[in-house]
């Protein structure tokens, strides 16, 4: 192609027709691993609990990042396969999901792994922390 011919107008609308279609292009190389990464989250074999924080943490930046989307509008929690936890303690702790050796998945965000049986055991001492203050008033 020949500038010589060619205003500034032009020049700027196909400068900017070029970068939409590299951020289309970009986009939808994001959003086919955003995909593949809500097939695998949904999907989680319960084995270990860190590469559901990883494929979490993946998806979470990729939506924040690109589409300024947070993961919670974007997938429910509720559906990610793990060992059942008593609701108290689930919505307590936030917790994501228990793996089959007991490790959670837990946090404001998503981001932190103790096994079960700690998180029982806190619960346990804050609970009755709670009672015995109550008991004292």
């Amino acid at each position: 192609m020949q500038y010589e011919n060619v205003d500034s107008a032009d020049m700027a609308e196909m400068a900017l027709s070029q970068a939409v279609d590299e951020h289309i292009e970009k986009s939808k190389d994001t959003i086919d691993r955003i995909s593949e990464l809500e097939k695998t989250i949904l999907h989680w074999n319960q084995e270990d609990i860190r590469a559901l924080k990883n494929d979490i943490q993946e998806m979470r930046e990729l939506l924040r990042n690109n589409f300024q989307v947070h993961i919670d509008n974007f997938i429910n929690m509720r559906s990610i396969p793990g060992i059942r936890v008593p609701e108290e303690i689930k919505q307590l702790y936030r917790i994501v999901s228990v793996d089959k050796k007991g490790f959670a998945l837990y946090g404001v965000e998503m981001d932190k792994i103790a096994h079960m049986s700690k998180i029982t055991d806190h619960f346990t001492k804050r609970k009755k922390t709670v009672v015995q203050e109550k008991e004292k008033r």
